[in-house]
This record gives structure tokens, sequence and C-alpha cells, in this order.
């Protein structure tokens, strides 16, 4: 599978403190079998905007 085309640019990574757990879910949402279910992919391709906050599961990453 080939890794999400907004990888590189994607905000919701430069909030995360450690790199490990920004790898896990890159890992898992950008790179491999949970791509599909990416809720910032699924606004994306609707056309709606994607807050710099929210996880690829959909939660909110606080503040």
């Amino acid at each position: 599978m080939a890794d999400c085309q907004y990888l590189d640019g994607c905000p919701v990574f430069a909030r995360f403190k450690q790199e490990g757990l920004k790898n896990i879910w890159i890992r898992h949402y950008c790179q491999g079998w949970k791509q599909e279910e990416c809720a910032r992919l699924k606004l994306r391709n609707q056309g709606e905007k994607v807050p710099d906050n929210l996880l690829p599961n959909g939660e909110l990453l606080g503040k």
C-alpha cells in the first residue's frame, strides 16, 4: 500500500512531542492497513475543513 498522499504536510503530527508515538500513528493510518479509516482523509475527500488537531482515529488531540 502506498503512503497517504497528504502525509508529508499533515499538521497533526507537528503537535506530537514523542517521536515513537507519532510513528505508530503514521505506520497504522498513513502507511498501513488503517489508511482507509483515517478521519482526516475522509473529511478531506469530502471537501470539508480538517482541524489541525484531529487525530486519524477521529479524536481531537488536546492542546
